[in-house]
């Protein structure tokens, strides 16, 4: 009896693979393509950039002419003759129409500044992709290391469940205590309390994910559950680092639209031309019909003109510097943090490696000696209660630990943006 009793717990002991589940598998990649196509948050930023582009198509555009109407050089009493001669001038209606020429450079290097918040708002879209991608994969490695939880949980619950049976069997015959059989129904209820809690802790995870896909938060779907841990040697240098981060870009582009606009201000020193054109129609006698036409030209280098623009031009320049060392601090700060996730993964690996390769197996080894010790009546039923009791503990407390990895893994790919 003993002999089958115990290779019945040897066997509970082996993890069980997930029970097969119906519906939409989704793997990661598929996940992460779902999150880039269909998250609001992303989708925004093409309408945002097809703005851009419209706006840069009206850069070289030119302003409205103007047309006129009205009396001009009207005399306040009017006289059809005079004492000596024909009848003298009654006014004229005046039609004028006036155009003003924009500078072709100016023109362009508008163009050019509003061609530039293309670039900022793709590099906005990237930095928002990268946080979304980061918290998707989190989410899907939590989800694959709860299904590993939950077998564990589910193989102790069976184990709890044979103990329970085995015990009132043999309390009827005197073998067992009825103390270990109401400590073993407690252990279960605990069980069952903690598979809840992981099973809520998953559809946590699913809602999570549902609502990064854009779809319905309760939609069912499984996913795959093999995680393979990654393994970090490096962290890329601050140049790579640099080139990869897409906030490190963002303010790339922010410093070209903002040496862009400088260049737009700089414009300011060139003129600007306009033409006016006039057409007086005389009233009363044999006076004839008149015209004006005038060309006109600015001058920005007036002192009380100037000094608007070469303000604007300094500030811009004092910002752009600002820009540059923002972005040095970005990049160093990137790189401190990404050295010190990379320790703690690295750490995190080491624990990990010590659970999986001497902490389980000599928790096991002792599980296995109780049984042994059990099987030779030098035990009671309560140590191999608790010898299982501590093996499941540091299964569940192996598995935390790679769940800690995990969070460690997404805030370091999230940083280097892998």
């Amino acid at each position: 009896m003993k002999f089958y009793f115990i290779l019945l717990l040897l066997l509970l002991l082996v993890p069980r693979p997930g029970a097969a589940q119906q519906g939409l598998r989704l793997p990661l990649d598929s996940v992460l393509r779902r999150v880039d196509r269909d998250n609001p948050g992303l989708r925004r930023y093409e309408a945002r950039i097809g703005a851009a582009e419209a706006y840069a198509k009206g850069a070289r555009t030119w302003a409205p002419p103007t047309v006129g109407a009205g009396p001009f050089m009207m005399p306040y009493t009017p006289r059809q003759t005079n004492d000596n001669g024909p009848a003298m001038r009654q006014g004229s209606i005046m039609l004028s129409v006036d155009q003003n020429i924009p500078n072709g450079a100016r023109q362009r290097a508008n163009e050019r500044y509003l061609q530039s918040r293309t670039g900022l708002e793709q590099e906005s879209r990237a930095y928002e992709r990268n946080q979304l991608l980061s918290e998707a994969r989190q989410h899907y490695y939590s989800w694959a290391l709860l299904l590993k939880k939950q077998r564990i949980l589910d193989g102790s619950e069976e184990l709890l469940r044979f103990i329970i049976r085995s015990i009132e069997l043999r309390y009827k015959y005197g073998g067992e205590k009825l103390s270990d059989a109401f400590r073993a129904k407690a252990e279960l209820q605990r069980q069952q309390a903690e598979e809840l809690e992981v099973q809520g802790r998953i559809d946590e995870r699913r809602i999570a994910l549902n609502t990064l896909m854009n779809r319905p938060p309760n939609e069912p779907f499984e996913i795959d559950s093999a995680y393979a841990r990654p393994d970090y040697r490096a962290a890329p240098d601050t140049a790579t680092l640099a080139r990869s981060r897409s906030d490190v870009r963002r303010l790339d582009q922010t410093l070209v639209r903002t040496r862009l606009q400088q260049e737009l201000e700089l414009t300011s020193r060139k003129p600007e031309f306009g033409v006016r054109y006039q057409h007086m129609n005389a009233l009363g006698g044999n006076n004839p019909n008149l015209y004006t036409l005038q060309g006109m030209v600015s001058i920005p280098i007036a002192p009380w003109a100037a000094r608007g623009y070469k303000a604007n031009v300094a500030a811009l320049g004092l910002e752009a510097e600002a820009l540059r060392e923002e972005r040095a601090a970005l990049v160093v700060q990137a790189t401190g943090r990404a050295s010190g996730l990379l320790a703690r993964l690295q750490a995190k690996a080491g624990q990990i490696a010590l659970y999986e390769q001497r902490i389980v197996p000599a928790v096991l080894k002792s599980y296995r000696a109780t049984l042994l010790a059990y099987e030779q009546n030098t035990e009671q039923l309560t140590a191999v209660l608790q010898a299982w009791e501590a093996l499941r503990a540091t299964r569940l407390e192996a598995v935390n630990q790679e769940l800690e990895y995990v969070q460690l893994q997404t805030d370091y790919e999230r940083e280097i943006e892998q």
